[in-house]
């Protein structure tokens, strides 16, 4: 598995949102695999872990990003930096798209306000940059089934789905995958710091904190909570709301929902006293000091799109986190987790009656409380970043880039000339489709002039009004499939130029291959010269050693012959101690019977 190349459109370090903790989370668990190179907005401020290096860029810059693109082969990249950094679409190496953020839609709701046409450019801009994402990626992550049903659809139209695709992956999970938002695989605990109680007012060690802890975001629903809370008061006196209304510490616009939400607890008498705005966004390494001091989260959407099709959201995943029960808007996937694992509780869209009485039983009822809490924090065992990401992990380990059409490179020069002429016809066209031709100057000359060629001219003006409008709608659409040709043609002629690049850099390697080649050659030569005088040598030892065992043997067969004559000697020599024995025994014998004979006779 090879090196790989993240980016990020969002910014990471101290503070960040859900899109930067995503892509620095994934970062952490992928280096544990491979390489990795983490590149955002801004740098980044936080402590690396072993395998991961980190950069940064600036934002629309192609030439602070280039140096990460032409050095990456795998890239990982959220499909909004394209927004900014089309160059990004030109790589020709493998691009692994994550489409978790459901931009276009989410874009739908946050230019609600905004002026009709407005809205219109931005929504196409952002389907352009959707289409573009889904005919160049090569593979393709989301975070949910149906964020993967939504994006087949896209591919299909768009005939990205081939047989040839279906016959080597007929699910498409390698083309496609699914790779949720997770939870820290590192267990919260708390600084010791105080996070909400005791640094806002009104909000001490006894009272109850509901929290929410995600972004007052235009396509959410903090009023309903808000008008939920004096029932909630009425039956829990000690409760008090508390929504983390911090500015987002990217460039993403100050959202009404946040002004709005204010205005709507000082028209109820609860700004302040009931309901709280801590005005900072909190810092990524504290936010379990901010979690853990609650005892109920809270996340309610309004109905539209972005809510269907968006991820389970990051802050509610820290809700499972820290073992905190939720309460969130039906309908989209976070409700359909916490329903099916029990984990909170799920609320009809916008009915502030229903969310305040799920409020009251949690507060009160501790039993309900103790069971959701912990199946909130067996589900965030569950979801941890280190078990989520597997699946982008067996993607990465066949990523290879699909097969992409060739198309013929516009010449330039001729479309300038062919649309020269093409817009002098149009000027012509406009100034004679009316067809008004010199009358006299005699009024009633000029009138019966004017009614008989009213007969003539006027079906020719209807006919050249509607070939005018038809030459307008054309040159419209070859203009655009003009700019479609130069698009791609850029895109080929980047290539090309990467091609280029890389054999320029392939030659080089090949020369120094060669004079390397050409080095061990030469060693080799110096070792076969050397290996002949050992070879030398050793027969020289050999002989050395054939003389030394023959020598050896001569030498031994000598003391054979030497050790024999010494054993014969010693043999004469017992032969002769014997025979010098039997002597002496004959002596002593004869001694012996003298002595015997002379003792007699004395006697």
């Amino acid at each position: 598995m090879s090196s790989l190349l993240i980016i990020s459109h969002d910014v990471i370090g101290q503070r960040m949102a859900g899109p930067g903790i995503r892509m620095w989370e994934l970062a952490r668990v992928l280096a544990r695999h491979l390489p990795v190179t983490l590149i955002a907005p801004q740098p980044i401020d936080l402590p690396l872990p072993a395998n991961l290096r980190c950069g940064h860029y600036t934002w629309g810059d192609a030439a602070s990003i280039e140096p990460y693109l032409r050095a990456a082969t795998n890239i990982f990249a959220n499909g909004y930096v394209a927004s900014a950094h089309p160059e990004l679409l030109n790589h020709p190496g493998c691009l692994i798209i994550d489409l978790y953020d459901p931009v276009a839609l989410e874009n739908l709701e946050l230019f609600r306000n905004h002026p009709l046409a407005e809205r219109q450019e931005q929504a196409k801009r952002d389907s352009d940059l959707l289409r573009a994402l889904l005919t160049r990626g090569d593979h393709f992550v989301c975070a949910t089934e149906r964020q993967r049903d939504l994006y087949i659809g896209g591919l299909l139209a768009l005939g990205r789905i081939t047989p040839a695709i279906i016959d080597q992956d007929p699910l498409l999970h390698q083309f496609i995958a699914i790779v949720p938002f997770g939870v820290s695989d590192d267990p919260p605990q708390a600084s010791g710091q105080p996070a909400l109680r005791g640094v806002l007012d009104d909000l001490g060690t006894e009272h109850t904190i509901i929290l929410w802890s995600g972004g007052l975001w235009d396509w959410m629903d903090p009023s309903t909570l808000v008008r939920a809370m004096p029932h909630v008061l009425a039956h829990v006196p000690t409760a008090r709301l508390v929504f983390l209304a911090g500015r987002h510490p990217g460039q993403v616009p100050e959202m009404a929902t946040v002004q709005q939400t204010r205005q709507l607890a000082a028209d109820l008498g609860l700004l302040g006293c009931g309901v709280h705005f801590y005005n900072e966004w909190v810092p990524y390494q504290r936010r379990a000091d901010f979690l853990l001091e609650a005892k109920v989260m809270v996340s309610l959407h309004r109905a539209h799109l972005e809510t269907r099709y968006a991820a389970v959201r990051s802050r509610i995943l820290d809700h499972f986190w820290v073992g905190r029960p939720s309460v969130v808007s039906a309908d989209d996937a976070a409700a359909d987790l916490i329903k099916e694992h029990q984990a909170g509780e799920v609320v009809p869209i916008g009915d502030s009656q229903a969310v305040g009485a799920v409020l009251i039983r949690l507060l009160t009822d501790h039993q309900h409380w103790t069971h959701q809490s912990a199946n909130a924090a067996a589900l965030g065992q569950r979801l941890r970043w280190s078990g989520v990401v597997s699946s982008l992990l067996r993607l990465l380990k066949d990523a290879h880039p699909k097969e992409r059409l060739s198309m013929p490179v516009p010449d330039g020069s001729r479309l300038a000339t062919l649309q020269r002429v093409r817009n002098d016809a149009i000027r012509v066209q406009e100034q004679l489709w009316k067809i008004e031709p010199s009358l006299s100057t005699n009024p009633l000359l000029r009138f019966v002039q004017r009614h008989i060629l009213q007969l003539f001219t006027s079906p020719q003006r209807d006919y050249n009004a509607a070939a005018l409008r038809s030459m307008y709608a054309l040159a419209e659409q070859i203009d655009q499939t003009t700019q479609l040709l130069f698009n791609v043609a850029s895109q080929y002629g980047n290539h090309i130029n990467w091609l280029d690049q890389r054999v320029q850099e392939l030659t080089q390697q090949i020369r120094e291959s060669t004079q390397q080649m050409q080095e061990l050659t030469q060693q080799m030569q110096e070792l076969s010269q050397q290996m002949q005088e050992l070879s030398q040598r050793s027969d020289m030892l050999e002989l050395r050693v054939t003389n030394l065992e023959s020598g050896v043997q001569d030498h031994n067969h000598r003391q054979v012959q030497e050790i024999h004559q010494i054993g014969q000697q010693i043999r004469d020599f017992a032969d002769q101690i014997v025979g010098l024995e039997e002597t002496t025994s004959q002596i002593l014998a004869y001694i012996g019977g003298v002595y015997t004979s002379s003792s007699q006779q004395t006697e």
